[in-house]
């Protein structure tokens, strides 16, 4: 009679060697693909800073003023005239909630229900590479309607403080007569001053508790959720003399602290990204020059800029 022959197999030794090669080639794989997704994030977060320029461009067009940052935030005080949302001039919610209808959210601008707006997270407001559409449960004194804010990840610049109104965003005329900004106030050129950039977030209230800087959300009027400035929190006195902070990763690391002024910031490993006056988008990193910095965000401080992606 015939042996049967044995049937062929792995040994144990073989095994472990194919799990340890197939290991080794995941742990080649998931850095490249997460390096190809924080790629195409970043893509995408620059074009939403483009669209959002055009979106000013297009408010100048109609306005030749730029929109205004605002004066409040609570739900009751969007202001309407003759059942029409105000323009810059008086609109106490910022310029976020102004130029929607020049990024095709026109009927969210002319949407009846305050609350509602306020709840409804904006794509083009959100990086892609943060932590997606978030919405809190809101109230604050002034406001007692107990809603939701949809929160947002850009922040327009003012200058090199909030009450310095030396930045292309000022508040809305209401706060005063001389408060407007046109294009031609932006003597050091539009190529050379920074218009909206990404907002620094305390990493520990991203993402379950809401920040002074992160609480009020995108229709948010000359406050910290949707403004900020050279000076941020302050830290380091530049060459002319200004303090500034310069812009900083937003990264979960032991040592990170609570942080609720006017930062720019963002998750991105390397930098930030940032619209000008242009029009055009840049990266700006987090080791720019402090007086570089503070230049890009003042429109008329007259002094020489030396600026490189």
């Amino acid at each position: 009679m015939k042996k049967l022959d044995k049937r062929p197999g792995f040994t144990l030794i073989e095994l472990l060697v194919v799990i340890a090669i197939i290991a080794i080639l995941i742990a080649l794989l998931v850095p490249a693909v997460q390096k190809v997704r924080e790629a195409s994030n970043v893509a995408t977060c620059k074009n939403q800073l483009k669209q959002m320029g055009l979106g000013f461009q297009s408010h100048i067009d109609v306005f030749k003023h730029l929109p205004s940052g605002g004066t409040s935030w609570t739900d009751s005080d969007r202001v309407m005239v003759h059942g029409t949302p105000a323009d810059y001039k008086s609109q106490s919610w910022g310029w976020m909630y102004q130029i929607l209808p020049y990024i095709e959210q026109q009927d969210l601008w002319a949407h009846n229900r305050e609350n509602e707006i306020c709840a409804t997270p904006v794509v083009m407001y959100i990086c892609p590479s943060f932590r997606g559409p978030k919405i809190w449960d809101y109230s604050q004194a002034g406001d007692t309607t107990n809603t939701k804010r949809a929160m947002n990840d850009y922040c327009a610049n003012v200058g090199t403080s909030p009450s310095s109104y030396d930045g292309p965003i000022v508040p809305s005329k209401s706060w005063g007569p001389n408060l407007v900004r046109k294009i031609t106030d932006i003597s050091d050129g539009l190529s050379n001053t920074l218009l909206v950039a990404e907002k620094f977030v305390n990493p520990f209230k991203a993402w379950s508790q809401s920040e002074c800087n992160d609480d009020q959300g995108w229709v948010d009027g000359w406050d910290n959720d949707t403004i900020c400035d050279a000076s941020g929190n302050g830290g380091t006195t530049n060459k002319d003399g200004i303090n500034v902070e310069l812009p900083k990763q937003i990264a979960i690391k032991l040592g990170d602290v609570d942080e609720c002024g006017f930062n720019f910031g963002s998750v991105h490993p390397a930098s930030m990204n940032a619209v000008f006056c242009d029009g055009s988008v840049h990266a700006i990193a987090y080791d720019i020059d402090p007086t570089v910095w503070g230049r890009l965000c003042n429109i008329r401080d007259g002094k020489d800029l030396t600026f490189t992606d």
